[in-house]
């Protein structure tokens, strides 16, 4: 029966209850102790000796009649008194338990209003609830939370789309080309030569959806988090120093961050990879690590220009040499950063190349807040 009720209604009759049966206590209570004491007066207004019966008794020692219905009326009357005030009081508890609840649900009445009116066509939308600091408040600050969260998904989705749509658009377009035109004779020796550009072209495609999917990961946010040694993770990408260009690591015994060991391990090598591919001939990649969290990566290269933008999906700001990439090397990595709370920047490096330099919260630092670090040094190699 009371599952059919609103809540307002039933919070108000839950408060009315809790109220009638305190009430109805103290009634009670103040009942039987006006009864004793009047019991106990005799007809001078003294208190006299109890008689072997529990009742009063006259100066003489026998009862009166009189003096019996005079207080069995006066508990009457306290008694009729009491209970009118507990029903009028009761009453009016209600009605206040009525007020007070509609004026606590009004807030909640907003909040469902404004929740409601919120679709993908306006996830920008808050609630943003005023007043004060209460679990209400609390409440609608979580849901805000919650539709932030639920904008970036919904954003990286769509760039997603937009970027796959996009950039796997000429890849597919270069097979179809590469089909219709390098099998149109029976040529063995072109027969060889097209199915070696589709298979760079599928090496092509494969790459940029890896680099998507990596992308969208790291756009959405890093779900695991546990304790992880950056400078293992760092060790492990860069085992092989020698080649061209060569490679410096400069790296602590140690390094604890906190977040997802896949997401920090293709941040790190999209770094160094990155580094390699943007080098000149006989060049050089230099990287640090220092104990909080902060990696720099520096390379020799040619000059580069609209720093800003090298983190943009897709854009690339020098001639590369090396293997071919799918242009979202810097993107996945400032993607990663962000998800696990950190920072990214970049510079260009003096006598040409770029300087990238990644800070992740230390895993023992309690609130992921960055203080002064001191700042990493950038050897020219």
């Amino acid at each position: 029966m009371l599952s059919r009720l609103t809540l307002r209604w039933r919070l108000t009759l839950l408060h009315t209850a809790v109220f009638v049966v305190a009430a109805a206590v103290v009634v009670v209570l103040v009942y039987l102790q006006n009864r004793v004491i009047i019991m106990n007066i005799d007809v001078s207004g003294e208190a006299g000796p109890m008689g072997s019966t529990g009742r009063a008794t006259g100066r003489e020692g026998e009862p009166t009649e009189a003096i019996a219905i005079q207080r069995n009326e006066a508990l009457g009357s306290l008694l009729t008194q009491w209970i009118v005030a507990l029903a009028a009081v009761t009453v009016l508890a209600g009605l206040l338990a009525w007020w007070v609840t509609g004026r606590v649900l009004t807030r909640v009445r907003r909040m469902t209003n404004q929740a409601r009116g919120i679709s993908t066509a306006n996830l920008h939308e808050r609630i943003a609830l005023r007043g004060p600091g209460d679990e209400l408040k609390e409440l609608a600050d979580t849901f805000d939370d919650l539709l932030t969260r639920l904008e970036n998904a919904f954003d990286a989705q769509s760039r997603f789309i937009a970027n796959a749509s996009h950039e796997l658009r000429t890849p597919l377009a270069v097979a179809r080309t590469t089909l219709q035109v390098g099998l149109a004779g029976g040529d063995p020796e072109r027969v060889a030569r097209v199915r070696a550009e589709l298979l760079r072209n599928n090496d092509r495609c494969v790459a940029l959806i890896d680099g998507l999917l990596t992308l969208a990961r790291g756009e959405q946010g890093a779900h695991r988090r546990e304790p992880v040694d950056l400078a293992d993770v760092l060790r492990g990408l860069t085992a092989e120093p020698d080649g061209d260009p060569r490679l410096r690591v400069d790296a602590p015994a140690t390094c604890r961050v906190l977040g997802d060991p896949v997401l920090l391990a293709q941040l790190v090598g999209n770094l160094v990879d990155n580094a390699t591919r943007y080098n000149v001939p006989g060049g050089e990649v230099l990287v640090e690590l220092d104990t909080v969290g902060n990696l720099t990566v520096a390379n020799t290269g040619p000059e580069v220009g609209e720093v800003d933008r090298l983190f943009e999906p897709f854009h690339r700001g020098v001639v590369r040499t090396g293997r071919t990439g799918a242009g979202l090397g810097l993107s996945i990595v400032r993607a990663i950063a962000l998800a696990h709370g950190g920072a990214v920047d970049a510079r260009p490096r003096p006598g040409g190349g770029l300087v990238v330099e990644v800070w992740i919260p230390p895993g023992d630092t309690p609130e992921w807040t960055r203080g002064p670090a001191e700042p990493v040094s950038t050897v020219d190699a």
